[in-house]
């Protein structure tokens, strides 16, 4: 097998921590707003986190020129989006009714920077194959460490924007799929694609710092202050197991 198929081979095994992530949610079918909110508040902590410390540096490396201002621009357009163009659903408190409680534009733009950020995985995995199997499989391991908690957060908050949880399970899913079309688009991803990064890094930040931590805050105190610190320090963890090679 070639080093870019091996890639490839390892980037769809990478995926499958997308898929458990999204099982999590899938698997505890009656979620009242606390539980959901608990949970996006640990997935805005952990997507805070993984946008500055690795989606940002990315950024920065693949378009120095243009990163910086790109993510400005990212954040901007959500922002837009959300607050001139889209609507905003808030918690309302009821623990037994519809999960609508995030606009249409945030679970857009978390899909967005989340499918960006996922592509690049696969990227990732299928270049250090083709370094040699040492790296890649180091890169490989890096990856699929965070996959589990990408997936559940990313499922979250699909569910909280109104999706059944088989349609948040798909999300899951989707964002397994971005990891194995990253590698397999590894020769055709060109000058274009990189500029995806810094603008999902700034949907991202939006998402995370403007949208889900602020809105799970509301009226609630220490229990989800909590699990925005532990999501957040998850994805710190996960980045000083693996060093540099987790982005």
């Amino acid at each position: 097998m070639s080093a870019l198929w091996t890639g490839v081979l390892f980037s769809a095994i990478a995926a499958l921590g997308n898929v458990v992530g999204g099982l999590v949610l899938l698997l505890r079918r009656n979620w009242s707003q606390r539980s959901l909110k608990a949970a996006l508040a640990f997935g805005g902590g952990f997507m805070f986190a993984a946008a500055l410390l690795a989606m940002v540096p990315d950024s920065i490396k693949l378009t120095p020129e243009w990163g910086a201002l790109l993510i400005v621009v990212g954040y901007m357009v959500v922002h837009f989006l959300e607050h001139v163009v889209g609507g905003h659903y808030h918690f309302s408190g009821d623990t037994h009714g519809s999960h609508h409680i995030l606009s249409t534009t945030v679970t857009g733009a978390t899909l967005f920077a989340m499918f960006t950020h996922t592509f690049f995985d696969g990227v990732a995995i299928g270049s250090a194959f083709v370094v040699g199997d040492k790296l890649g499989t180091i890169v490989f391991l890096a990856v699929i460490l965070h996959k589990v908690p990408g997936g559940f957060a990313v499922s979250t908050v699909a569910h909280a924007g109104g999706a059944s949880l088989s349609r948040a399970f798909g999300a899951a899913v989707l964002m397994g799929v971005g990891t194995v079309l990253g590698s397999l688009a590894l020769t055709a991803v060109g000058p274009v694609a990189r500029y995806a990064v810094p603008l999902s890094a700034g949907t991202l930040i939006h998402v995370a710092a403007s949208d889900l931590i602020p809105e799970v805050n509301e009226g609630e105190r220490w229990p989800i202050t909590t699990a925005v610190i532990a999501g957040g320090l998850v994805f710190v963890g996960l980045l000083m197991m693996m060093g540099p090679h987790l982005h």
